[in-house]
């Protein structure tokens, strides 16, 4: 069975751009990789109890994941000042763009296992790390605005999801997180935590985290549901369908949402 976001691949056009501008993230982006896949393939390798024999201490991934957030920093890709999740949202953006490129899947996959799985010990790393970099570059440093470097890193999920009786969606993309791959938190702030933990299916084009601002329950009753555009915010009344495509009356943004 191959995960969600395998087929997923980026266009010759983009992968020069990415190169252009970003030259600092793409000179750190294949040690990263490389560590990844190690990292990988050591979880691979099973005890007699068939448990994993866990990370090997020499993966190289500390080392390397400072360097690439030296240069997420350098590149503006990231604030250095933003806050830890701004920085583990852009890592998953620029891993999952750089194997789009045509690299190494199992370093993706190592990546899901470890920053969704594994939230407290991954955010702990990254927090250890950015206390580190901070020291390293221009304390001025501030986040692109070049149109250019945003449309080339922007996710492949929107920030308008959906609660269903059974699953959450991206109102945008053909997105969906089952139950069991989620979980409601309240600290440090209410959210739904995406894991993966029961179909170990990780999914790069998901979020780690998605906030109540970003996920909609709809209101239903008597037949009818209360949604909310995805582009305006327009609230839209419409009958209740087990799959519905609806289509906003303001700015005509046309969606597809399950009950």
């Amino acid at each position: 069975m191959e995960y969600p976001f395998e087929k997923y691949r980026s266009t010759t056009r983009d992968k020069e751009a990415f190169f252009k501008w970003l030259p600092n993230v793409s000179a750190a982006l294949p040690e990263y990789f490389r560590a990844l896949s190690v990292a990988h393939h050591s979880i691979e390798q099973k005890n007699m109890f068939n448990q994993p024999q866990g990370i090997r201490q020499s993966t190289g991934l500390t080392s390397s994941l400072n360097l690439l957030m030296v240069a997420m920093v350098n590149d503006r890709v990231v604030g250095v000042n933003a806050d830890l999740a701004k920085f583990i949202d852009a890592l998953r953006i620029l891993v999952l763009k750089w194997y789009s490129f045509g690299h190494d899947l199992k370093a993706c996959v190592y990546f899901g296992y470890y920053y969704y799985t594994h939230k407290s010990a991954s955010e702990h790393e990254v927090r250890q790390q950015l206390d580190a970099v901070r020291f390293l570059v221009d304390e001025s440093s501030r986040e692109t605005v070049d149109p250019v470097v945003l449309q080339l890193l922007k996710p492949p999920n929107s920030r308008r999801w959906y609660a269903a009786e059974n699953h959450i969606g991206d109102k945008l993309f053909p997105l969906t997180v089952q139950t069991g791959d989620f979980a409601r938190v309240d600290l440090p702030r209410p959210a739904y935590q995406v894991s993966f933990k029961a179909s170990q299916m990780y999914d790069l084009r998901v979020p780690i985290t998605l906030t109540d601002q970003e996920l909609e329950r709809p209101q239903i009753g008597n037949g009818k549901a209360i949604v909310s555009c995805p582009s305006c915010g327009q609230k839209c009344r419409i009958d209740v369908y087990k799959r519905m495509e609806i289509k906003c009356p303001t700015c005509h943004q046309v969606w597809m949402q399950s009950a």
